[in-house]
């Protein structure tokens, strides 16, 4: 045979054998027999904001922030029979234009980081073991949330523990943390000491929680929450700074019916907050809603988050710190209250109303309204301001793109009232506070095998 005759041979035969082979690789690699899963996922979430009043009242003299930050997050999912689970996630978190054109060796602000970095391990059929840095999110997330809303989003360096079996979930964690980099000139192998610093690291030192969810049946679930946190702040390598432990209770109750929602829950909070005062402090939490049709929903609810009374001696501490909470998804989206900025410790009474309009699968609107007091008496130099602390409306809508592609967006406004005024340290802020943005979020599977 020529070399011409052999050519033609291979470049028909190949293709025809490559085809007629394919589909038993392929659904040998979708097998149930598999016994190796990775999946690659790519995140990339841009968001324009105009802060022209959010995390606190801008004064008259004050020009409004404006800026692109940028999620840009790798998930790396692995699965090794029903044994074993591993997570790799960096990201970066930039803002546009920090980064110089021309990188430096430093990487000039366009830094990456681990988002979540885990491993699960299946002790047995229902206990589980995962180790790492991850998300603790519960409940509704109004303790602990993944505060998926920054684009840096929450994560803990913890061990959990869960159990799972029918109706029945219980997770344990754990978590012991250090911050080498502010006490011990960033030495791992530092020999001796044990302080820890909430500079630019978490806010606990210890943490030990348990929680237990029950499924009462379809349209009902019940947990119960319990929290201790070691709570230090050192300021040097020879302080003498005292550890002091904060505890929370809670339990949740939610309902999700066909078209009715409802949702109770009590939190305490007692202890010593991280000054060393002793606490005694609620979070209460009633909301309900309806579903009219597919298309319209409306509900409405309050918080009443506990505080201390400004100007005012106390021999305890009343206010409630949600510290791990999604407080962006209650609290009003221009983030006021425990996110951005303080108010002075008065705690907060949240009543607000809700209303969403769903066209279709792939678009939703949503209205909330606002009405915030401060569940504390105010008192100043002889001065008692009113407790209402001012209105907020969120108005926001989505819609999905494609099937990895949602564009997002929103308006909020603020009223302030005296009272916000002095709380916020702004007695000359405007009258009227306004934030708007825009974001994109693009989450596309980029591999994906079993073999």
């Amino acid at each position: 045979m020529n070399p011409t005759g052999l050519l033609r041979l291979i470049f028909t035969f190949v293709p025809v054998s490559l085809f007629s082979i394919l589909p038993t690789l392929l659904n040998a690699q979708t097998s149930d027999t598999s016994e190796n899963h990775l999946t690659i996922r790519a995140q990339f979430q841009p968001r324009l904001e105009i802060r022209n009043g959010a995390f606190r009242p801008l004064s008259n003299n004050e020009n409004p922030a404006v800026l692109i930050s940028q999620r840009t997050r790798l998930t790396i999912d692995y699965t090794y029979k029903n044994i074993l689970a591993v997570r790799l996630a960096p990201q970066s978190v930039s803002v546009w234009g920090q980064a110089n054109t021309v990188q430096a060796t430093e990487n000039g602000g366009n830094r990456i980081a681990l988002f979540e970095t885990w491993a699960r391990l299946r002790l047995s059929d229902q206990w589980s073991l995962k180790v790492g840095r991850q998300v603790i999110s519960l409940d509704d997330e109004r303790f602990f949330g993944e505060l998926d809303w920054a684009q840096g989003g929450r994560v803990h360096d913890a061990l959990t523990l869960q159990y799972d079996k029918k109706q029945l979930v219980l997770k344990g964690f754990l978590a012991y943390n250090q911050n080498y980099k502010a006490i011990y000139g960033n030495n791992i192998n530092n020999p001796s000491g044990n302080l820890y610093s909430t500079n630019d690291a978490f806010s606990y030192k210890l943490m030990q929680t348990i929680w237990a969810g029950f499924s009462m049946d379809k349209k009902s679930t019940l947990s119960f929450l319990a929290t201790n946190l070691g709570l230090q702040q050192a300021d040097s390598a020879n302080d003498d700074a005292d550890t002091y432990y904060s505890q929370t209770f809670g339990t949740n109750y939610f309902f999700n019916g066909t078209r009715l929602t409802g949702n109770v829950s009590a939190y305490f909070q007692t202890g010593k907050n991280i000054s060393g005062n002793r606490t005694q402090a609620w979070l209460l939490v009633a909301s309900a809603g309806y579903h009219f049709t597919k298309k319209w929903y409306a509900g409405a609810g309050t918080d009443w988050v506990s505080g201390n009374n400004p100007g005012q001696g106390q021999t305890k501490n009343r206010a409630f710190i949600p510290y791990f909470h999604t407080g962006h998804k209650f609290y009003g989206n221009m983030d006021y209250f425990y996110a951005g900025s303080f108010h002075k410790n008065v705690g907060l009474s949240d009543n607000y109303m809700k209303l969403q309009y769903k066209p279709g699968n792939s678009s939703a609107v949503g209205v909330v309204l606002h009405q915030f007091y401060s569940p504390a008496r105010i008192v100043e130099a002889g001065k008692q301001y009113p407790k209402n602390m001012g209105q907020e409306i969120d108005i926001s809508c989505a819609f999905k793109l494609n099937a990895f592609t949602n564009l997002s967006g929103g308006y909020s406004f603020y009223l302030p009232t005296s009272t916000l005024k002095y709380l916020k340290n702004r007695q000359d802020a405007k009258d009227f506070q306004q934030w708007g943005w825009i974001s994109l979020n693009i989450i596309p599977t980029i591999f994906k095998s079993k073999y």
